[in-house]
């Protein structure tokens, strides 16, 4: 997993915007000789807060330059469990700061998942090539706010089955060429969400053999297909990069009744180059890429005017930046970078009830793109003992998207009225700043720390009483550590650590009206349907625990045991960025049990 931060559209191109995760699948096995290699893996899993079971198995083989590799893991789980503290039913006479609606057992947050892969692939002079597949599944209950009588001990609660999947297809090869590496990738992706109405919750995974699938009224599919070729050219002199081009199609279906975005074609094509110029001890890089994006909406009964479902977009981002290394494994860097976002197909066109964030979202067909332009400036030190990074950033958006409250409400099909969301634009400044460092004062013993402080603002998101200007959907300031003891190796036990650490979330303030939830900011004990939950949150810590080891039995597959506690103290909380916020506590104390072998 390759975390990329900063603006990094010049070579993953729209969204993303702040930066990009990039997912390398491990090379397929190859012996490099004519004998047959067979090896895996396997590991279990289980989560006592919410009686989760996982197991997986992975299994490769190889004949000289060619190997297979493949697996597959099974996940379920029941309801997961908060903290036992007072529900607004028990309370709303004398409540303070939202109340939830649900605590103990949170009812409609079973789930149950499957996932496989398959990969094989082919080594020799001229490079690798690779096939690489997989795909994912997630049926799920989903707890809705709405349900039962406000008046009711306890409230009856009200969920929503839905359905996730993901399939992914990639074919891609680093072949060499009179000193060129050229990186061709051909890949298909189809992503597929399914939500049932209110009430229509899919059926207990205990008892009934497995997760009910039904007909959605919410039913998207998406399908992505990526045609990418990258070009390392070789050394010219103290210069070296990459030159390329993409294009991607997407075609969204909006499949059921429920047609909560319209169907819709997407088109992008973008060049690019990346460069670093090596003048040592300073490296500078540098790069642009341009882009061509075309949205077209297919007309349905909720669309506005026919004219408006078609958008063109041409983006043009660049990058450059510094580092210096002074010698001693110190070392400061500067970047300064441009990205861009196109708006979504759900952003621009979207209509209808939007069970996740409980309101009636309305898309904008005329949002512009958002534009990015930031600059960062880091120190990074790489010693034995001491490892550590500080870098201070700040990031300027243009055409900000954000949902805005209305204050409208809107009768939705079963009578009740949910809040009107639309897709706005702001100018956006967030300024920021993170840490991290980790020493070894003693061989047996590592400890730790981070902290990130974030602030966002946007103009005009202040106008209103109760808006302080503050950009929706920020997280919480944290300060995290850890102590960890590496006990040296002793008798058939290996690798052994024990860890203790520590977060620490700072209060958070909604943006007022601006903020996803924000109709859960609002405690009125005195009127006929009073409010629960919140959108805002308090500060809390959370204190996590863990274990491991790995057993040499002498049978050559080594076991690796872990056992941890997530929330030690069943610290009572919700986290800014919970969906559940707004009328439930976060989880509660969580007991892990870890087993894996290799083979």
């Amino acid at each position: 997993m390759e975390v990329v931060r900063g603006a990094s559209s010049i070579l993953y191109g729209s969204d993303a915007l702040g930066g990009a995760i990039n997912v390398i699948s491990k090379p397929a096995p190859t012996t490099g000789v004519d004998a047959f290699e067979v090896g895996g893996s396997a590991s279990t899993q289980y989560y006592t807060n919410n009686n989760e079971w996982a197991v997986a198995l992975d299994l490769s083989a190889a004949q000289g330059n060619v190997g297979w590799r493949v697996g597959a893991e099974r996940r379920i789980a029941g309801n997961y469990h908060t903290p036992d503290a007072p529900t607004f039913s028990e309370t709303k006479e004398g409540g303070t700061f939202g109340d939830p609606r649900y605590t103990g057992e949170v009812p409609f947050t079973n789930f149950e998942q499957w996932s496989t892969y398959g990969q094989v692939g082919l080594q020799g002079a001229f490079g690798t090539l690779q096939l690489y597949g997989d795909y994912w599944s997630n049926a799920q209950n989903f707890l809705l706010p709405a349900g039962g009588t406000p008046g009711q001990t306890p409230f009856p609660a009200a969920g929503l089955g839905q359905n996730l999947e993901h399939s992914n297809v990639v074919l891609k090869g680093n072949i060499v060429a009179d000193g060129f590496v050229l990186k061709p990738r051909l890949s298909w992706q189809r992503s597929i969400r399914q939500s049932g109405a209110p009430g229509t919750n899919l059926g207990d995974i205990r008892d009934g053999g497995g997760l009910a699938r039904f007909d959605y009224p919410l039913d998207l599919k998406t399908d992505i297909y990526t045609g990418r070729l990258e070009v390392a050219h070789p050394p010219i002199g103290s210069l070296s990069g990459t030159i390329g081009a993409e294009v991607q199609h997407q075609d969204a279906d909006t499949r059921g009744p429920a047609e909560l975005q319209p169907s819709a074609r997407t088109w992008n094509t973008g060049v690019f180059f990346f460069e670093d110029l090596d003048l040592d001890p300073i490296t500078v890089s540098f790069g642009s890429r341009l882009d061509v994006r075309t949205i077209d909406a297919v007309e349905n009964e909720r669309t506005g005017d026919p004219d408006d479902l078609e958008n063109t977009y041409t983006t043009l981002s660049g990058a450059v930046g510094a580092s210096y290394a002074f010698g001693d494994g110190v070392a400061i860097a500067t970047n300064l970078s441009s990205g861009f976002r196109a708006p979504s197909v759900f952003e621009l066109y979207a209509s209808g009830v939007h069970g996740g964030v409980a309101a009636f979202q309305q898309g904008n067909p005329d949002l512009e793109p958002e534009r990015s332009y930031s600059a960062d400036l880091s120190l990074r030190v790489r010693r034995d003992r001491v490892t550590a990074e500080v870098t201070g950033y700040v990031n300027a958006i243009q055409n900000y998207i954000y949902l805005e409250n209305t204050d409208r409400e809107r009768v939705v099909s079963n009578g009740d009225t949910l809040s009107v969301f639309v897709a706005n634009q702001t100018e956006a400044l967030i300024p920021g700043i993170e840490a991290t460092v980790e020493t070894s004062p003693l061989p047996w013993l590592k400890v730790g720390g981070s902290a990130a402080v974030l602030d966002g603002t946007g103009d005009g998101l202040g106008a209103d009483e109760g808006d302080d200007g503050k950009l929706p959907l920020l997280p919480a300031n944290t300060v995290r550590g850890f102590v960890r003891w590496v006990p040296a190796d002793t008798g058939p036990l290996t690798n052994s650590q024990v860890e203790l650490s520590l977060k620490r979330a700072l209060d958070k303030d909604a943006a007022g009206r601006f903020e996803p939830f924000a109709q859960f900011d609002k405690l009125d004990t005195e009127g006929p349907n009073p409010s629960f939950g919140t959108a805002s949150t308090r500060a809390y810590s959370v204190v996590n625990v863990e274990a491991r080891t790995t057993l040499a039995l002498g049978l050559g597959a080594p076991l690796t045991v872990s056992v941890g506690v997530d929330n030690l103290l069943d610290e009572t909380y919700r986290d800014f960025l919970d969906t559940y916020k707004g009328y439930a506590l976060s989880p509660g104390r969580d007991v892990q049990f870890s087993l894996s072998t290799s083979f």
